[in-house]
């Protein structure tokens, strides 16, 4: 597993990604991307990677496009997000744990994860955090883990 850069990613691919079907289950309908849509998606992730404490890479595995995560604003604390392709949902746990090690370092005392109600509430994540609520956020609702670092 690999942290990139978001502009060393093969647009065509990730068009592909962004649009399977299984990833867009678990996050807030949109429509499909395109090659242009998807383009002014990567420069909103790297206007954001630009931030002050924010940090949004793709993941590879073995060269190929696995998904990718962040480091980003929610409000008055810092969201962490996680999106990868089926088959590699069980990286889901190290990226995790990459990304806290990531944000502690950056100096955050608190993230969020934001789960999509399409997805079962995790025990552990429930025991790991200060905090869990619902929120409704554009136009989805979530459970909203608080951890703090």
């Amino acid at each position: 597993m690999k942290f990139v850069d978001l502009k060393s990613i093969n647009l065509d691919r990730l068009v592909a990604f962004l649009n399977e079907n299984d990833i867009r289950t678990h996050l807030i309908k949109h429509a499909l991307y395109d090659t242009q849509t998807a383009q002014e998606w990567v420069n909103s992730k790297l206007a954001l990677d630009a931030l002050e404490g924010c940090y949004v890479r793709a993941i590879e595995v073995d060269g190929s496009l696995a998904g990718w995560c962040g480091i980003q604003p929610d409000d008055s604390v810092y969201e962490i997000a996680i999106v990868l392709q089926k088959s590699c949902w069980g990286m889901g746990i190290p990226v995790f744990r990459q990304l806290l090690e990531t944000a502690k370092k950056m100096g955050h005392k608190e993230v969020v994860l934001n789960l999509l109600d399409s997805r079962p509430q995790y025990e552990s994540l429930r025991r790991l955090a200060s905090k869990v609520e619902t929120r409704h956020i554009h136009g989805g609702c979530f459970t909203t883990y608080h951890i703090l670092l």
